[in-house]
């Protein structure tokens, strides 16, 4: 799945940016495990609540 990060794009490259790796690349690799963590936490079933 590809993850749009048109603002980024449109901004350029960061010029203070001193990692290995193009920041966008890392950026887009961050939003991508958020993305799926937040998934995973919302498809969780509800827990049932019992009086």
């Amino acid at each position: 799945m590809k993850i749009e990060t048109p603002i980024l794009k449109k901004l350029g490259p960061i010029p203070f940016w001193r990692g290995n790796e193009k920041c966008l690349d890392s950026l887009e690799k961050m939003y991508r495990r958020a993305m799926e963590r937040a998934n995973r936490v919302l498809q969780k079933p509800a827990a049932s609540k019992s009086k």
